[in-house]
């Protein structure tokens, strides 16, 4: 009787494989349908400008606004965009600290860019870009 136990048991212990096998078929049918699907994408003429990846350290952010006339704002106080690098060189001290850039939606791309190209060459190591929630 304790054998017929032990038998019983090896059976119930064998794993029914069929329904693994079937999912794994499945999700690799939809891997190759949708593989080439994201390697397509949209064609941009991106603007160009040289600036090395930004790196990330956490203290007191500075609030960077661009609006949509293409004025800069540090904080509460305007600055020309030639005169940014220094202002913000000034304001820095030498420490890297997150700046949050508030850039209004209407803002071509490209001046963005050069504005976050003067954030790398200052020394600012993390960017934070300030959107609003959808529907607000």
């Amino acid at each position: 009787m304790i054998n017929r136990r032990a038998d019983d048991l090896g059976e119930m212990a064998d794993i029914n494989v069929t329904p693994l096998v079937d999912v794994m078929l499945v999700l690799l049918i939809i891997f190759i349908v949708t593989a080439p699907m994201l390697v397509q994408g949209v064609k941009v003429n991106l603007p160009k400008q040289t600036a090395p990846a930004l790196t990330s350290k956490h203290q007191e952010p500075l609030v960077l606004t661009l609006t949509s006339d293409r004025l800069i704002y540090l904080g509460d106080q305007p600055v020309h965009l030639k005169l940014l690098a220094s202002r913000l060189g000034a304001t820095l001290g030498g420490e890297p600290r997150p700046v949050f850039l508030k850039a209004d939606e209407k803002l071509p791309y490209g001046f963005v860019v050069k504005v976050l190209a003067i954030l790398d060459q200052v020394g600012v190591e993390q960017v934070g870009m300030v959107t609003r929630p959808e529907g607000r």
